[in-house]
């Protein structure tokens, strides 16, 4: 078959498209290469855009996750939370990827999306310890969010820059911290020909390495510590000094040959973390002390070093050690002399899965850190860890100290709580920011128990209220007598004493005084007012009122000790009533003859009356009057045949009111 022209175009076409495709695939790939180099290089600056491109010429799951993973690693969250996106719509995520996007998406405040991935990343490893902590941060970020610790948070302007500022401390009245602002004046020359090193760069930012700077107190007049011992080509920061101010500890990273390969312009070398000890002798001049004997900068990281006022305890960070939990975990080695001994890990308490970073004591003992592996809002979150009886009780700083973002680098600093955040509206990428916490209001002073005894007298019979009632309270202790009079009401008051013993009196003209109304106070703790409510009972005249077991021997007249006690109680009536006028009157039966009995009634008056007058009645108050048989109260009268209990019911000694 022949072909025709426009057969012959076809092939042709698709072998250009074949060929464009081609194309794409393999700039696709190109870019993908430049950008893994880069990324294996730590220069992640770099690698974002080269990923970015490698996606669109061919979408990928390896270029979206490493693209992904170059805006987390340099905490660009919503570009990361974008890529991350587009990782899970290729479905070819890993679950450490799922797990990295829940982490964007809480940095992003996106609690609810977050806690959705980690259940499902949960349902295929439902024991991961950092995916539970995170989800109980999930949970709780509404509550911290919503309840804020009281207190003033300040970003320390002075001393914040566009870059990166943090690890603050002081030292004879400055403050040294870490920064990754220009550094120009650091040594003159490298160790050996690498163009990273001759630009003063650190690719992981793009920005210098961190050195550390002081600061006259806020004041913006910021300079570098002394270059050599402290300040070298690369990272210092994080430093730590003991109480005399003599030592000093700092995080450095510098480069070291790897036994067995040449270090030179094209090797790829990680620089790892390790502490640095300088002390001052005796010309006030620092000297680097010998190597601490935990750091291996070819196996390991050992960095974010804080000493003991006493100098004994440094406590710091690294990626690997004995009972590793995770990421970073903080470790404390105890001084002896000279010697170190091996590092101890702080437990799975306060070390989690997660990165443990940047740990400090305040003066009472109690811990603070950063953590990503404990319950958080998000990133690194500040916990303070007390010690207690089994353990340590750690608690969440919660909010404004802690954000969705990184909050690190604790400091305790005179009454604040410094730290260090990149979260929005600060002046760089990390800021440091002062925290003082409100001081709560002083209690009120809580008053004193009030304690109070009031009532109201009524009158008996009609239970109307008695107004001008002298009511008196007695203390039984001090002897103190306070007097009210009732008011139109009946009602009366009295303040009390906690623990008082008291007695209340009542008394009103032409009413029976009430005495002897006995009443504790002791038990009571909390403010009471005991009531007592009396009922007073008119005095009638001239009516005639019955002493019960008033009884004298047959034929006699003496005051018998059985008859002696029912007169004390007229005694005290007597005394309660002390205007009262009465007459004693004795009583007979009619057995013995009429003249007899007048007499013997006379006699047992008047010795009733002199028992009351030796007790201290006033005798011009007393008549004695004997009745004799005259006023029987049965029908016995002579020569009635009666029972004994009738004739004794005639045998009565009696008294009635003459005056009021």
């Amino acid at each position: 078959m022949k072909l025709t022209g426009q057969s012959k175009f076809v092939p042709y076409l698709l072998l250009l498209m074949a060929g464009a495709g081609f194309s794409r695939q393999a700039k696709a790939q190109y870019a993908y290469r430049e950008a893994l180099n880069a990324y294996q290089l730590y220069n992640f600056e770099k690698a974002k855009p080269l990923f970015e491109k490698a996606f669109r010429k061919k979408p990928s799951a390896k270029a979206a996750q490493g693209a992904a993973d170059s805006y987390r690693l340099t905490k660009d969250y919503q570009q990361a939370e974008i890529w991350y996106a587009h990782l899970w719509e290729t479905q070819g995520y890993t679950p450490a990827d799922e797990l990295h996007y829940a982490a964007i998406l809480m940095n992003n405040g996106k609690y609810e999306v977050a806690a959705s991935h980690l259940q499902h990343y949960l349902l295929a490893d439902s024991g991961n310890k950092l995916a539970l902590q995170m989800q109980e941060g999930c949970r709780m970020a509404a509550t911290w969010l919503g309840q804020p610790v009281k207190g003033t948070l300040e970003n320390m302007q002075a001393l914040n820059s566009p870059y990166s500022d943090w690890s603050i401390t002081r030292y004879h009245n400055k403050y040294i911290f870490a920064s990754d602002r220009p550094f120009r004046e650091v040594l003159k020359s490298a160790f050996f020909e690498n163009e990273n090193i001759k630009k003063k760069m650190y690719t992981w930012t793009g920005n210098s390495y961190l050195h550390l700077y002081e600061s006259n107190g806020d004041s913006t007049d910021i300079k570098p510590l002394e270059k050599k011992t402290i300040n070298g080509a690369y990272h210092s920061s994080n430093a730590s000094y003991n109480g005399n101010g003599n030592t000093m500890y700092l995080a450095i990273t510098t480069l070291k040959k790897r036994p067995g390969s040449a270090l030179g312009k094209d090797s790829i070398l990680t620089m790892n973390i390790s502490v640095k000890e300088i002390t001052l002798n005796d010309q006030q001049q620092w000297v680097v002390s010998p190597e601490l004997p935990f750091n291996a900068t070819l196996q390991y990281s050992v960095g974010d070093p804080w000493i003991s006022p006493a100098g004994d305890t440094l406590y710091f960070v690294s990626n690997t050690g004995p009972g590793q939990q995770g990421g970073t975990d903080i470790y404390y080695a105890v001084k002896t002399g000279n010697s170190w001994s091996n590092p101890v890990n702080m437990g799975p308490q306060i070390n989690t899965p997660g990165n443990e970073r940047t740990p400090t004591f305040d003066a009472a003992g109690n811990l603070y850190f950063a953590s990503d592996g404990h319950p958080g809002l998000g990133g690194l979150d500040i916990f303070k860890a007390t010690q207690q009886a089994g353990g340590w009780n750690i608690v969440h700083q919660g909010v404004p100290i802690n954000s969705r973002y990184d909050d690190f680098a604790p400091a305790l600093l005179d009454s604040a709580l410094y730290f260090a955040s990149n979260r929005d509206g600060g002046k760089g990428s990390d800021d440091i920011y002062r925290f003082i916490k409100a001081t709560p209001p002083a209690p009120k002073p809580t008053p004193a128990p009030q304690f109070s005894i009031s009532g109201i007298v009524t009158d008996r019979a009609s239970n109307r209220p008695i107004p001008q009632v002298a009511v008196s309270l007695t203390h039984k202790i001090t002897g103190n007598v306070i007097q009210v009079m009732t008011s139109d009401n009946g009602q009366y008051q009295f303040p009390a004493d906690s623990g008082g013993v008291y007695e209340l009196s009542y008394v009103k003209s032409k009413y029976t005084a009430i005495n002897h109304d006995t009443l504790s106070l002791k038990g009571y703790t909390t403010s009471v007012d005991i009531k007592r409510d009396k009922q007073m009972e008119q005095t009638p005249l001239h009516v005639p009122f019955k002493l019960d077991n008033i009884y004298f021997d047959l034929g006699k007249s003496d005051i018998r000790p059985d008859a002696a006690r029912e007169l004390d109680k007229l005694v005290t009536l007597l005394q309660d009533n002390p205007t009262w006028e009465i007459e004693l009157g004795a009583h007979t039966d009619s057995r013995a003859n009429d003249a007899f009995n007048m007499g013997l009634s006379q006699r047992r008056a008047a010795a009733t009356v002199a028992y009351l007058v030796k007790k201290g009645i006033n005798a011009q108050r007393l008549t004695a009057k004997g009745y004799g048989e005259t006023k029987l109260v049965n029908h016995c009268a002579n020569g009635v045949k009666c029972t004994e209990a009738e004739h004794l019911a005639n045998r009565r000694t009696e008294f009635i009111i003459l005056k009021l």
